[in-house]
C-alpha cells in the first residue's frame, strides 16, 4: 500500500509539473507574441525603409522563439525534438514570404534528437537568422534556388548544415561582420558550447555550419 501510494504520489508530481511547464512556456510565447506586435505597429508607422528592415528583422527573432514555446506549451514538456524545431522555422518564412518561398526549394533531412527548451530557443535563432539572410540576398532578381539543411547526430556534438545555390558571399562581407553573424557567433559559441563555420564562393552558394554539444 505504501508503495502504490508514493508511486501514486509521483505521477501527480509529474502530471502539476507537465501542466506548470505549459503554462509558464504559454505565458512566455503570449508575451513574446506581444512584444512582436508592438514592434509590427511601430514598422508600419516608421517612413524609414532602413529602420522598417531592422523592426522586421527584430519581429522575425522574436516569433523564431516564440514558435518553439508555442510547441513546448502544447506537450508539456520542457525538451523539443530538433526536426520540429527546423519545420517550425521554415513554416514561419514560408508563411510570410509566399513570394519567394514559391521560388525557393527547401530540403530538410538528417538525423532526429531532443534538445532542452534553452538550446532549442537558441538553435531556432540561429536557424532563423541563416534562413533569413539567404531568403533575403542569396536568390536576387527572381532567381530560383535551392536549400539544403541537414542535421547530423555524432557521439559528443552535433551539426547543423544550412546550404544554399544562390549568389554567394564575397570574403570582404564575410570578415566584416554585420548583426546577423555577430548573433549567430555569439549564440553558437554561448549557448549552443558550439563551433561556426562559413565557407562561401561567388556564383556558387554558402554553407553554413554549426555544431551543438550535445546533452543527451
Amino acid at each position: 500500500m505504501l508503495f502504490r501510494s508514493q508511486e501514486k504520489n509521483k505521477e501527480q508530481e509529474l502530471i502539476v509539473k507537465s501542466v506548470a511547464i505549459k503554462e509558464i512556456h504559454h505565458r512566455v510565447k503570449n508575451n513574446l507574441q506581444t512584444i512582436a506586435s508592438l514592434l509590427r505597429i511601430q514598422s508600419r508607422r516608421c517612413e524609414s525603409k532602413e529602420t522598417k528592415k531592422i523592426l522586421e528583422e527584430t519581429i522575425s527573432r522574436i516569433l523564431s522563439i516564440a514558435i518553439t514555446h508555442e510547441v513546448l506549451s502544447e506537450n508539456g514538456l520542457d525538451n523539443l525534438n530538433i526536426r520540429d524545431i527546423v519545420n517550425l522555422i521554415y513554416k514561419n518564412y514560408s508563411t510570410k514570404t509566399i513570394d519567394k518561398n514559391e521560388k525557393i526549394e527547401f530540403t530538410i533531412e538528417g538525423d532526429n534528437f531532443d534538445v532542452s527548451s534553452e538550446k532549442s530557443t537558441a538553435i531556432a535563432l540561429v536557424i532563423n537568422e541563416v534562413i533569413q539572410n539567404i531568403v533575403d540576398y542569396a536568390f536576387p532578381e527572381e532567381k530560383n534556388g535551392k536549400v539544403r539543411i541537414q542535421i547530423r547526430k555524432k557521439r559528443v556534438t552535433s551539426q547543423i548544415i544550412i546550404s544554399d545555390n544562390g549568389v554567394g558571399i564575397s570574403e570582404s562581407k564575410l570578415s566584416n561582420k554585420g548583426l546577423g553573424l555577430t548573433i549567430i557567433e555569439k549564440i553558437v559559441e554561448d549557448q549552443l558550447k558550439g563551433s561556426l563555420k562559413i565557407v562561401s564562393k561567388l556564383g556558387i552558394g554558402t554553407k553554413v555550419q554549426f555544431e551543438i554539444k550535445n546533452e543527451y
